[in-house]
């Protein structure tokens, strides 16, 4: 079981900045073990490693890796049934809307797009895949994520708005 997204794997973890608790180098071997794991456990592990290394769950906050992390994620929402696409549309509805980026750390240099805003950047990556979720949601093997799959895309249609209760 490979993940047919390669193009996270080209990204230079290390040179992402972050606050001094982001390590480049577990993300990177994270995001290494989800194009290597051969069996769904393994993936979600790998997974939930790259969701906890580039984000804060305890204070609410994304590093700059997280843009590249959303493309990991939804390459798993994609491509991954069961256990791994579950996992990673737990990560972006969890994320969606409560996560703020990390205070000092709010923009993501991406090569493609120059600086963008760190949930503005996650944003761009569940549009870019938006066709391919909308057709997942109409795939019967995608039954038990239909409804996560449908609120994401709703998400992204209203933004990512942060409630501050």
């Amino acid at each position: 079981m490979t993940c047919g997204t390669v193009a996270f794997m080209a990204v230079d973890w290390a040179v992402i900045p972050g606050p001094r608790w982001y390590q480049g180098e577990l993300a990177a071997a994270a995001a290494g073990t989800v194009a290597r794991a051969d069996t769904p456990s393994r993936v979600v592990q790998a997974v939930a490693e790259l969701r906890f290394a580039v984000g804060n769950d305890h204070r609410g906050t994304l590093y700059p890796a997280a843009v590249p992390a959303t493309g990991v994620f939804v390459g798993m929402i994609v491509e991954q049934p069961g256990g791994p696409r579950g996992y990673a549309l737990n990560t972006l509805l969890d994320w969606w809307g409560c996560f703020r980026p990390e205070p000092g750390y709010d923009t993501y240099d991406d090569a493609a797009a120059g600086p963008v805003e760190i949930t503005e950047g996650i944003m761009q990556r569940v549009r870019q895949a938006a066709p391919a979720l909308t057709r997942l949601t109409a795939d019967f093997r995608a039954v038990e994520h239909r409804r996560a799959i449908t609120e994401v895309l709703r998400l992204l249609a209203l933004g990512w708005v942060v409630s501050d209760g």
